[in-house]
């Protein structure tokens, strides 16, 4: 689903943020991004979204090379991938429900559906009672409760979470995993970041553990598709 093959990211062809990356993500992977703030976690997952193009390499997602893509085909793309951030954004002026149904809308589900998917999922997550709310009311746990039900609403492909569970409390954080873990069995792919060590040693999965912009250690199955790659 995801190759990143020898890339790099520099910002104004001075900085160097990301150097030689290599790494392969199968599709169903649940994989951690780990490493110090500032080591280059957020920045995969820019690219990995295509909100940027590497300086060098290539980056080939959904069996597609980013940087031979129009932005129609970016933004289709982009409908399979399901993005959680560490700051939950929202537009402030509509309800929850309206907020989570975003995804739903532009697909131009039928709105019968769009309700019981929106309200099944704000039962599972305890916030039935929130739906008419707006964002401003909500607690850090239930904004960021929120933005994963948005994230997951549409059923995508992938899920790129980036520190989602920073800055919130231990149920929520919870809640955040179990409900990450459950897509994962249903096949979806997660990609997350966080630097976390209680997640790490209680929900342990396959890790990708950068530091300044390299990659430090890797499963060594990537290293051989890459060697199969160039041979």
């Amino acid at each position: 689903m995801i190759q990143f093959i020898d890339v790099k990211l520099q910002h104004d062809s001075l900085i160097t943020i990301l150097d030689r990356i290599n790494f392969f993500i199968d599709s169903g992977e649940y994989i951690y991004l780990t490493g110090n703030n500032g080591a280059g976690k957020t920045s995969i997952l820019s690219l990995i979204h295509m909100q940027n193009l590497p300086t060098a390499g290539q980056i080939r997602l959904f069996g597609r090379d980013v940087s031979k893509l129009s932005n129609n085909q970016k933004a289709h793309l982009r409908r399979k991938i399901g993005i959680l951030f560490q700051e939950a954004k929202f537009i402030e002026h509509i309800s929850i429900f309206d907020n989570i149904a975003i995804p739903l809308r532009i697909i131009k589900t039928p709105e019968k559906k769009v309700t019981h998917n929106v309200n099944e999922l704000l039962k599972w997550l305890g916030l039935s009672c929130k739906a008419n709310m707006l964002p401003s009311l909500l607690s850090g746990g239930e904004r960021q409760l929120v933005s994963l039900a948005r994230a997951v609403i549409a059923r995508p492909s992938l899920i790129l979470a980036d520190e989602p569970t920073a800055h919130i409390d231990i149920s929520a954080m919870k809640k955040i995993i179990l409900l990450l873990e459950e897509l994962n069995s249903l096949g979806t792919t997660i990609v997350m970041s966080t630097h976390d060590q209680w997640i790490l040693d209680n929900f342990p999965k396959k890790t990708i553990h950068l530091q300044n912009g390299l990659i430090l250690d890797n499963d060594s199955n990537s290293q051989n598709k890459l060697q199969k790659l160039y041979n």
